[in-house]
């Protein structure tokens, strides 16, 4: 009986034993900013990894921090609300199942405020057009990147900038919407990691502009390399628009003579190339044949340099010549920056067999609605060239009827010349 009770207790102690877990048995918190604190507590054995809990002192909903390693003994908080208190505890897992764990350590508290991290003034707002705006501030010695957001006012939902260099004191505001009243705020981080945060500062408030549009007027020019009649030639077509003019929408070349040799081309060759020419972009592509319906009907698709497609467009034969037509793809913005296109068809394209003018004829559709045609006038050359040929010759021998050669006037004669030539006279004295 003795044996069995000493047994007992022995398997009790070693499992009381083996129940322990070490919780840290100090805490404190350093590096306390606006939006981030560095939390701290003494490492204990046996750790398998730690656990943080924190909140805001009057939340009821912690937040954690799970499967900390246990050689750390420090873990930074980010995205905190700036001047509110916050209490957090942590506690230790012995074990990987989550059975063997330590309780909480006592309720340990930070304020979110700091004296380290100075706030941007200065602000002010210039270049206002009806979609866009420059905002400026004083800039700061301490500051390694500036965060700017706005909005419109007395709207809800803030939308950010990208981050900005410490040393520069200005941004484009973008995308806006005319005839409206955005403010914007800033605010600093003083450190590379964006720990040290600012507050944001006060409210700079501006209004946009009306936006004037220019009437829609662009220009195109067509041209071909040759103007043999019948023969393939390159068929260059160029467009061009002023800052702020309506995009187009749509957009049809049509000629009343040639063709497209379709039948000599398959899927993926190169038909030409194209160029897009803005104040911030310069694309280049080259075209190749897409879809091919039968001789008189393809799709040409446009690929950019990265092989990526940007675009493509419809080439048919019709009963009297060609047609080429696109729609834009829109791109929620109904009025352009400004810029050329250049489309080249190399050897695509045939000349009419006639000795005349082929017309070609555009037509764009702008998003707005309007409609602008243009004609244009390329004279097709089929005339032969007749070259007359001269010869340097020499009279060698004057012969008459009968064969014979003679001197004598006033009568009919045959001259012979040195390249075998004669020449059929009558000299009268």
């Amino acid at each position: 009986m003795k044996y069995l009770i000493l047994t007992t207790l022995f398997f009790s102690f070693v499992t009381v034993t083996f129940s322990q877990c070490q919780r840290p048995d100090t805490t404190f918190e350093n590096n306390v900013y606006y939006y981030s604190a560095n939390l701290n507590w003494s490492s204990s054995s046996n750790t398998s990894y730690y656990k943080i809990r924190y909140k805001e002192i009057n939340s009821s909903q912690w937040q954690y921090k799970n499967n900390i390693d246990s050689s750390q003994t420090n873990k930074t908080l980010n995205n905190l609300i700036s001047q509110s208190i916050y209490i957090w505890q942590i506690r230790t897992h012995c074990d990987t199942n989550n059975i063997n764990i330590s309780s909480w350590t006592p309720v340990d508290s930070f304020i979110t405020t700091t004296n380290a991290c100075q706030t941007p003034t200065g602000l002010t707002t210039s270049a206002i057009t009806h979609n866009s705006a420059q905002a400026n501030w004083d800039t700061l010695g301490t500051a390694d990147r500036y965060k700017i957001h706005y909005r419109i006012i007395n709207t809800n939902s803030w939308l950010n900038l990208n981050l900005v260099s410490g040393t520069i004191g200005n941004t484009n505001i973008p995308v806006l919407q005319q005839n409206t009243t955005y403010e914007w705020q800033i605010m600093a981080y003083h450190d590379s990691t964006l720990n040290m945060g600012s507050l944001w500062s006060i409210s700079e408030v501006f209004t946009t502009g009306t936006f004037v549009y220019e009437q829609f007027d662009p220009n195109v020019t067509s041209s071909l390399q040759s103007n043999l009649c019948n023969s393939p030639t390159e068929f260059e077509i160029i467009i061009t628009q002023l800052q702020n003019e309506p995009d187009i929408g749509t957009s049809t070349i049509t000629t009343d003579g040639g063709y497209f040799d379709i039948g000599s081309i398959s899927f993926g060759d190169s038909v030409g190339y194209a160029n897009f020419l803005s104040l911030n972009q310069n694309i280049e592509s080259t075209l190749t044949a897409g879809l091919i319906v039968g001789p008189n009907y393809a799709i040409i698709n446009s690929y950019d340099t990265s092989n990526s497609l940007i675009g493509f467009f419809a080439i048919e034969n019709t009963t009297s010549g060609v047609r080429v037509s696109t729609t834009s793809p829109n791109d929620g913005n109904n009025y352009t920056s400004g810029y050329t296109s250049n489309i080249n068809f190399t050897n695509l394209f045939v000349n009419p067999n006639i000795n005349g003018d082929l017309n070609i004829l555009t037509e764009l559709n702008s998003e707005s609605g309007e409609l602008v045609s243009i004609n244009e006038t390329i004279f097709i050359n089929c005339t032969s060239n007749i070259y007359e040929i001269s010869k340097n010759t020499k009279e060698i021998k004057d012969i008459n009827l009968l064969g014979q050669q003679t001197s004598r006037k006033n009568i009919f004669q045959l001259k012979t010349s040195n390249d075998g030539s004669i020449k059929k006279i009558i000299i009268i004295k």
